[in-house]
C-alpha cells in the first residue's frame, strides 16, 4: 500500500485541476487540517486496511513530503519520506505498544518499540500524558498532552523530541501542536530546533478548501527563514 501512496503523491502536483490532493482508489479523504508552519494535512482510509486504520499526508508548498500510517490505538506502523524515497515501519511486537485507549483512560500512556528504516534498528522510547489543558480550535474539541521521545541506536540517543500536542477523541488520532528537536552532540553542544504545528482550520468534506493542496499559514515566513538559511 505504501509504495502505492508514495508514487501517487510524487505525481500529484500544486498545478492539477482544482489542485485537490487524491488519495489512491479504494481510500476514503476524511479531514484536512490546516496548521501553522505552512503545512496542511490530509487524513483518509483505505478498504483494505484493518478497521480503525487512518493514513495521513503532509504537504508544504512544493507538495507532498510525509505519508503515515497508524492503527485504531493511534499507533505509529509506518511512514514514508517522498522526496528521500525512504520507509519506515514498525518491528512487532513492541516491548509496550502505543495505546490511546489507556492514555485516555489513565492520563499517561508509555511506549517503547523499534522501527526498521531501511536496514537501520532504532528503538523509539517514551510517554504521551494528559494536560487538561483542553481547548477548542476552529469549532474542534481537542484535549491537550505533553509528550516526551527518544531515538536511540546501537551508537545511542541520537534525536530527543518533546512538547505539546493534541488528542481529538473524535478522530482517535494526535494532532500536531509546539515541540523541540534536540540532537545531542559530545562537540559543539546540541542541535535544538524549535517547530510549531499547531493547528488553525479543521476541513470537513464539503467545505471549502477540503483536500486542498496549498497550505495557508505561516508560509511567507517558513519560506524566508529558508532562505535565511540558504
Amino acid at each position: 500500500m505504501i509504495k502505492r501512496l508514495a508514487l501517487l503523491c510524487l505525481c500529484a502536483s500544486p498545478a492539477a485541476a482544482e489542485e485537490l490532493f487524491t488519495p489512491p482508489a479504494g481510500c476514503t479523504p476524511k479531514l484536512t487540517i490546516q496548521t501553522r508552519s505552512c503545512l496542511v494535512e490530509h487524513i483518509y482510509t483505505c478498504a483494505a486496511d484493518a478497521p480503525g486504520d487512518q493514513w495521513r499526508a503532509v504537504l508544504n508548498a512544493e507538495g507532498p513530503f510525509f505519508i503515515s500510517r497508524i492503527d485504531a490505538e493511534a499507533q505509529w506502523m509506518e511512514s514514508f519520506e517522498v522526496l528521500a524515497g525512504v520507509t519506515t515501519q514498525l518491528r512487532p511486537p513492541a516491548e509496550d505498544p502505543a495505546s490511546l485507549s489507556e492514555l485516555l483512560d489513565t492520563g499517561i500512556d508509555s511506549f517503547d518499540f523499534v522501527q526498521i528504516t531501511g536496514g537501520r534498528v532504532v528503538r523509539v522510547v517514551g510517554f504521551d500524558r494528559l494536560t487538561g489543558e483542553d481547548v477548542v480550535i476552529d469549532g474542534e474539541p481537542l484535549l491537550g498532552t505533553q509528550f516526551s521521545v527518544r531515538y536511540e541506536d546501537l551508537q545511542g540517543v541520537y534525536l530527543k523530541v518533546e512538547g505539546t500536542e493534541y488528542v481529538s477523541v473524535k478522530h482517535r488520532r494526535f494532532i500536531g501542536g509546539l515541540g523541540t528537536r534536540t540532537i545531542p552532540r559530545e562537540v559543539g553542544g546540541d542541535v535544538v530546533e524549535e517547530r510549531n504545528y499547531t493547528p488553525v482550520e479543521f476541513i470537513y468534506p464539503g467545505e471549502e478548501g477540503f483536500f486542498a493542496m496549498t497550505p495557508k499559514y505561516d508560509c511567507e515566513t517558513t519560506l524566508a527563514a529558508y532562505r535565511d538559511r540558504s
